[in-house]
């Protein structure tokens, strides 16, 4: 798919309201849509045997195989090269200033939709943010460093970010999830 194709695409999908992450930290009121493909963190209360991370139980299901694999492939496509374990899809999310905390190293971020504002926050380490304008653009940068948010916004906006979870977790582990 081009650029536009799965701009298109993602934005046409139906994302579930988040429950599983009750500390997201958005903004009072509004609704955080999404969910994360790949491999994650499993949180405390639900690991057994000390597995911090597994794959996405998501993927037993052909609509989230084909989103994923429809991803890998358009990521692959226009950023050859970086690995990643896990896609997390934001619909219409304001994240407030926060730093990431299951993530290690370089994310990479890309936005889509018919919407106004809505660009990445990121804060240097004397706390002055720079705006990023991820409308159709990538942009990597190490969220578990630096804190970051997104600007207010207006319409439909879809962000995809692709990122490592922890340190012990191979990243050669997306391959073989991608050909499910």
């Amino acid at each position: 798919m081009n650029m536009k194709e799965f701009d298109n695409y993602i934005c046409s999908l139906k994302y579930p309201v988040l429950k599983s992450r009750p500390n997201l930290k958005g903004y009072d009121g509004e609704i955080q849509r999404g969910y994360s493909l790949g491999i994650i963190y499993v949180r405390p209360p639900q690991q057994k045997n000390g597995v911090e991370y597994q794959d996405c139980g998501r993927l037993k299901w052909a609509c989230n195989k084909l989103i994923f694999k429809n991803s890998c492939d358009f990521f692959d496509r226009y950023y050859p090269g970086f690995q990643y374990t896990t896609i997390q899809y934001n619909y219409c999310n304001r994240s407030a200033k926060h730093i990431d905390g299951n993530n290690v190293g370089i994310s990479v971020i890309i936005a889509f939709g018919d919407y106004t504002g809505g660009r990445l926050i990121v804060y240097n380490e004397n706390d002055e943010p720079e705006y990023i304008d991820i409308k159709n653009k990538f942009y990597s940068f190490n969220g578990s460093k630096y804190y970051h948010e997104t600007e207010e916004f207006k319409g439909i906006r879809t962000s995809l970010v692709f990122f490592n979870v922890g340190s012990n977790v191979l990243k050669s582990n997306i391959k073989s999830l991608n050909n499910i």
